[in-house]
């Protein structure tokens, strides 16, 4: 009985592993992909408005995508996964709350960050600044989709009912094998 516990263990613990390092890796690349296009946004704006009154007003824009949408999003979410315990995980915890990706995506803001850029650098035949900020919010889309959960809870529920399982009776095989060698059991 104590090896098909096991062996369940197993394999439920190598599909958990699986899932969640697939997630983590998917969130790395997306995040890094996000960075780069915003990064990328930021150089395109900085060509474009350098010099015209609407400069500070994309600046702040990207500011204001950057730290409230990529940075709530993100290190709520690394935060919460991570198990350390320093000041500066809790204060980051605390200053940007636990954000699910659908309440991102469902209450869209009246004033978004990156519609107001679109707005400020339009004029005539949508150029690189568009095709930015199209890809900007594809790779957005692409992290928010790796922040998903992709564990059901049951899963890690049976993982550790199975655990426990696997832990209590080691004891008492322990304690039956180390009897039967002694020759207390016939």
């Amino acid at each position: 009985a104590i090896g098909l516990v096991g062996l369940l263990y197993s394999i439920l613990m190598g599909q958990v592993f699986g899932f969640l390092y697939g997630q983590q890796e998917a969130l790395y690349y997306a995040l890094f992909d996000e960075v780069t296009e915003a990064k990328s946004l930021l150089e395109q704006v900085a060509l474009v408005s350098q010099g015209r009154t609407m400069y500070s007003t994309c600046l702040n824009s990207i500011a204001r995508y950057v730290k409230d949408d990529l940075l709530a999003g993100t290190l709520s979410h690394l935060n919460t996964n991570s198990n350390t315990n320093n000041n500066a995980s809790n204060k980051s915890n605390t200053k940007y709350g636990s954000v699910t990706p659908s309440l991102i995506l469902s209450a869209r803001p009246a004033d978004d960050p990156l519609e107001a850029i679109l707005y400020l650098t339009s004029v005539g035949i949508p150029g690189q600044v568009y095709d930015t900020v199209r890809s900007l919010r594809q790779a957005r889309a692409r992290r928010l989709g790796a922040l998903q959960r992709k564990v059901p809870g049951i899963h890690l529920v049976m993982l550790w009912i199975l655990g426990a399982i696997m832990m209590t009776s080691f004891p008492v095989l322990v304690g039956v094998g180390g009897a039967a060698a002694a020759g207390g059991l016939p």
